[in-house]
């Protein structure tokens, strides 16, 4: 079987864009919005000449609300992929929710309650079945605390990549299930935490 890295996309492997309309930063919603995150490149090339699949799982909520398209999701996805390729760099396999079930409704089949869309595993596990993916030699790489609970939700180790220490992430947060593993400032970080299984990596 193999053990692999799953991947939060925005805002780890791609900066996010700041939303003039919501004055908040989100995925991008067009190709020419797309920008690598620094070490991007560097982190996936390392992982997978480590022996690591590289699986990027990512919510794509915007389709279920009617503000993103399949088809220009598959441009984002394309765009990115190339920046990648470009670095030498990319990933194995890329899965995504496109489901949503919060406040508000529009009548499409994406608009459901679904077992896939993080902090819940169903990426994780349809990607584990589909490619023989030994969850307990994987992990989960993200920005987000839903990304640490769907990787421990899914039996990997989780690396939280942000600036804040855990101290701090905690001070705003109740972790309980979505205690990471280790804590990262940024992806070359990441990958020694995952070269080596110690929470201490330095870079």
């Amino acid at each position: 079987m193999k053990k692999a890295v799953f991947i939060d996309r925005d805002g780890t492997l791609n900066e996010m864009v700041y939303n003039n309309t919501h004055g908040i930063f989100d995925s991008p919603h067009n190709a020419e919005e797309v920008r690598l995150k620094p070490k991007a490149a560097d982190f996936l090339k390392t992982i997978r000449q480590t022996g690591y699949f590289a699986i990027v799982v990512t919510n794509q909520p915007g389709i279920a609300k009617g503000t993103l398209t399949v088809e220009r999701l598959n441009k984002i996805n394309n765009k990115l992929s190339a920046l990648l390729a470009a670095k030498g760099a990319g990933w194995d396999a890329l899965l995504y929710c496109p489901h949503y079930s919060g406040p508000g409704h529009i009548k499409n089949k994406y608009w459901r309650k679904c077992k896939c869309r993080k902090p819940k595993p169903g990426l994780l596990l349809s990607a584990a079945k589909i490619f023989h993916i030994d969850l307990s030699k994987s992990w989960m790489v993200g920005d987000g605390l839903n990304d640490v609970q769907a990787g421990k939700s899914a039996g990997c180790r989780s690396i939280l990549v942000t600036n804040l220490k855990i101290e701090q992430v905690e001070h705003f947060f109740n972790l309980g299930k979505c205690q990471p593993f280790a804590v990262a400032r940024d992806l070359k970080q990441t990958a020694r935490i995952i070269k080596t299984g110690k929470r201490g990596s330095k870079t």
